[in-house]
């Protein structure tokens, strides 16, 4: 719409440009605890060992049948083993694969095949021990990860399934 002619303008009523952003500053680590290199990240003790895509532990799980012992509820044998073979993953530098949860199951007692049946029990017992309420406990996990040494952990399922057969691993030692 035109202007009308008895109406004179002011500056203050033309149309102003919007302005722009400026361009960003670059940023820089100078708060306390932010990191600048990969080397500043905390590493083991309570920090752990971390590694690439541990989630991925749980997506290999769910296609996993697994019998349950007597009062064993999925939700806390599931936490175990995710924290189990996510820091068997950990230790070797890599993503999680399926040997992560054989071994984990293997640690557990949870993969009977090969292994005495007083064994099995044995561990069935030592598991009974740490699996109430592990799937609410992020301390309890760290603590049953802690409890099993890293070299059993850096083990193949095969290696590991002939040392427990022999009598030569449980949990609770």
């Amino acid at each position: 719409m035109g202007q009308q002619p008895n109406i004179e303008l002011e500056i203050s009523d033309l149309p102003r440009p919007r302005p722009k952003p400026a361009p960003s500053r670059r940023w820089r680590p100078d708060r306390p605890g932010d990191m600048a290199s990969p080397d500043d990240v905390p590493w083991g003790g309570s920090f752990g060992t971390t590694g690439p895509d541990t989630g991925y532990v749980l997506r290999l799980l769910r296609l996993r049948q697994i019998a349950l012992g007597a009062g064993e509820h999925r939700g806390n044998v599931d936490a175990a083993v995710v924290a189990l073979a996510g820091a068997r993953a950990s230790a070797l530098g890599r993503a999680p694969i399926s040997q992560d949860i054989d071994v984990a199951l293997l640690v557990l007692g949870l993969a009977p095949g090969g292994i005495p049946a007083e064994t099995i029990d044995a561990l069935a017992t030592e598991r009974a021990k740490w699996l109430p309420g592990l799937s609410h406990d992020a301390a309890q996990a760290r603590a049953l990860v802690a409890a099993v040494p890293v070299d059993r952990l850096r083990t193949t399922p095969d290696e590991l399934r002939a040392a427990t057969a022999a009598g030569e691993w449980r949990l609770g030692r």
